[in-house]
């Protein structure tokens, strides 16, 4: 896969970025396969494009040493503490991941952060504005120089939720029909008037703690 990716960024007229992460969280699974320094450093050589992948973990050790001559961005995850506590069992805690987002931007790493999924719980207002303001104070300066955020709201699966349901009995029920509406196939998401509330809110918060970055996207 890596060469059939290295042979399409070789023949573009353009530079492209290829995500690589979208079936698995590759920090997380790199303790198991060590598959991650390899990749990064046998595509460094590329002439052309990057890669870029997200993850909700902190063990990122390594890959600090590594060359990757710039060319891999970073996406770590991040929520309330609440919100991991109660929904992302397993993953690492926030502090991990903040730590985290600062050493890799020292190893010369490119840096986004998502804020997702936004779940909004009773609280969520209070809960979003500690984290950013949590993010504010945590972060290096380095890092806050040309991060760059995407904010994507959550969807809510009635398979998928039923199959955690299982694995994970203590979680809390995230399906709030006052809130939510049907989008098919047993999906659900936040009604329009409720999503454009949160999104104005997290505009407003980011505008106001991190008013020179970039929000690519919120969704």
């Amino acid at each position: 896969m890596l060469e059939k990716i290295i042979r399409t960024a070789e023949k573009s007229e353009k530079e492209l970025t290829f995500e690589i992460g979208s079936n698995s969280d590759l920090i997380l699974e790199n303790t198991i396969t060590n598959n991650l320094p390899w990749t990064i450093e046998n595509f460094k050589n590329t002439s052309k494009g990057k890669l870029t992948f997200p993850t909700k973990f902190d063990m990122v050790d390594d890959i600090l040493d590594l060359d990757h001559k710039g060319k891999v961005t970073i996406r770590m995850s991040v929520n309330p503490e609440e919100i991991i506590n109660k929904v992302e069992f397993g993953t690492s805690r926030l502090k991990g991941r903040i730590d985290s987002i600062n050493k890799l931007k020292e190893a010369g790493y490119n840096i986004g952060i998502l804020i997702a999924p936004v779940i909004l719980v009773d609280n969520w207002k209070q809960l979003y504005l500690e984290l950013i303001k949590r993010l504010n104070e945590e972060l290096t300066e380095k890092v806050k120089k040309d991060v760059f955020f995407e904010i994507i709201f959550m969807t809510y699966s009635y398979v998928h939720t039923k199959i955690n349901e299982e694995a994970f009995p203590n979680a809390i029920n995230l399906y709030n029909k006052d809130i939510m509406t049907g989008r098919g196939k047993g999906k659900y998401m936040y009604k329009k008037d409720i999503r454009e509330d949160g999104e104005k809110f997290l505009r407003e918060q980011m505008h106001k703690y991190f008013p020179n970055n970039k929000i690519e996207y919120i969704v």
